[in-house]
C-alpha cells in the first residue's frame, strides 16, 4: 500500500473497557479472520492487551513506539529532545550492531530509560526483534489522524456521525483508487522514492560475484554479502524493507536487471488498486430502508454513561513529548544563541 490509512473496522461502544474492546476484536475476527504474518500494533492499554490476548492468542501484539516513547518522558522526565531521535533510530535499527550501539548512547545519558526498554520487550517495540514484519508501521497514530478529520461530526447525533464517517472513508477510498490507478512508476510514490534513494547511494559501490547469485558489494571501508535467489542482504535492509537495499541495487546494476522482480508485489501499483477495489456502497434514504419487524420492535436504551464535570474537550491533550519537541528556544540578540537572552548573555556579540 501507498503508506495510505485502510479502515478495516470501526464500533460504537460506551466506553474502552475489557467488554468492549472484546467485544470489538470478536467481530474484527469474524468479519478479517486470522491471517498469516498478521499482528496488532496498539498503545499498551490494558484493555486491549487482554482482548487481543483471548481473541487472538497466536497473533503478535506489538507496541505504538510513539506511545511508548511518551510513557518513557512521562514516566522519568528525560532529555526527550536529545534521547527521542536515538529512540526512534533505535526503533527502526536493522542490525544489531546498530542496535546495541544505539541502546549505549541512551544508557550513557539515562540508564533507567534502556531498563524500561527492555523490560517493555525488545520484540514488542524494535523491528529488529520483531517476530512478524510489522511492514514498516510502528506506530497506531491512525486513530489519531481520523479523529482530527472528524472534530466536527463529532457534535452530531450517532447516525449522523456514522454517515459522516462513512462518507468520508468513501471519499478516502475513491481517491487512494484513482492514485493508484495513474501510477505509472515500478512502485508507489513513496517507495519509488525509497528505490530511486537507494539507486543513488549504489553509485559508488564496486560488486565482485561469488555464484550465480551471491555477490560481495565493497561499500568504502564495508563488505556486505548480497544473495539474490533469497533476496537477502547482509545489512537486512533488503529482506525487511522488501526493496532492494543500495548494495542490492549496485548487483543488480552490474547484471544490468530492472529492480522489478526483487520488490514486494504489496508496494507495486497494481496491489493498490486491489486494495481499493471493495467499494464502501452508499446508504440509501431512510424511507426506502427494508428493517426486519424484530428490529424495529428492540428496544435500545441510552448506554449508562454519567457526564464527567467541566466543558467537553474539543481538541486531545498533547502529551509532554510533542510539547517539548514543538518548544521554541529563545535566540539571544546580541550573539544570536539559542537558550538565552540578550540581559544574561556573557558571549562576543556576533559580527554583523
Amino acid at each position: 500500500m501507498e503508506c495510505n490509512i485502510l479502515p478495516l473496522a470501526y464500533g460504537v461502544i460506551d466506553s474502552e473497557n475489557d467488554k468492549s474492546w472484546t467485544w470489538f476484536f470478536e467481530q474484527f475476527k469474524q468479519a478479517y479472520g486470522n491471517r498469516d504474518n498478521m499482528c496488532v500494533v496498539s498503545d499498551r492499554h490494558e484493555s486491549i492487551i487482554k482482548a487481543v490476548s483471548r481473541v487472538y492468542p497466536t497473533v503478535p501484539h506489538l507496541a505504538c513506539i510513539r506511545d511508548l516513547w511518551k510513557n518513557v518522558i512521562t514516566k522519568y522526565k528525560s532529555n526527550g529532545e536529545v534521547l527521542s531521535p536515538v529512540f526512534y533510530a533505535l526503533a527502526k535499527a536493522y542490525t544489531q550492531a546498530k542496535f546495541d550501539k544505539l541502546m549505549e548512547k541512551i544508557e550513557k545519558v539515562d540508564f533507567r530509560v534502556k531498563e524500561y526498554l527492555e523490560d517493555a520487550g525488545r520484540e514488542k517495540w524494535a523491528q529488529l526483534y520483531s517476530p512478524v514484519n510489522r511492514g514498516w508501521t510502528m506506530t497506531s497514530n491512525i486513530v489519531e489522524c481520523i479523529n482530527g478529520k472528524l472534530v466536527a461530526a463529532r457534535e452530531l447525533p450517532v447516525f449522523d456521525f456514522l454517515e459522516e464517517v462513512r462518507k468520508m472513508f468513501g471519499r478516502w477510498n475513491c481517491t487512494n483508487m484513482r492514485n493508484g490507478t495513474y501510477t505509472f512508476t515500478t512502485l508507489g510514490k513513496t517507495f519509488q522514492q525509497l528505490l530511486s534513494i537507494n539507486e543513488c547511494k549504489s553509485l559508488r559501490m564496486t560488486v565482485e560475484p561469488s555464484t550465480e547469485y551471491v555477490y560481495t558489494v565493497n561499500d568504502e571501508a564495508r563488505r556486505f554479502i548480497i544473495d539474490l535467489k533469497k533476496k537477502t542482504c547482509s545489512c537486512r535492509m533488503f529482506q525487511m524493507d522488501e526493496i532492494p537495499c543500495p548494495h542490492a541495487w549496485a548487483v543488480l546494476k552490474s547484471k544490468s536487471r530492472m529492480p522489478d522482480e526483487y520488490c514486494s508485489d504489496r508496494f507495486k501499483p497494481k496491489t493498490v488498486i486491489k486494495t481499493y477495489d471493495v467499494p464502501v456502497d452508499p446508504l440509501p434514504d431512510e424511507s426506502e430502508w427494508n428493517i426486519p419487524k424484530h428490529i424495529c420492535d428492540e428496544v435500545v436504551l441510552p448506554p449508562r454513561y454519567k457526564r464527567p464535570p467541566g466543558r467537553p474537550k474539543k481538541k486531545r491533550d498533547k502529551p509532554l513529548m510533542e510539547t517539548m519537541i514543538g518548544k521554541r528556544k529563545n535566540a539571544c540578540s546580541t550573539c544570536g544563541r539559542l537558550g538565552h537572552n540578550r540581559r544574561s548573555c556573557s558571549n562576543e556579540p556576533r559580527k554583523k
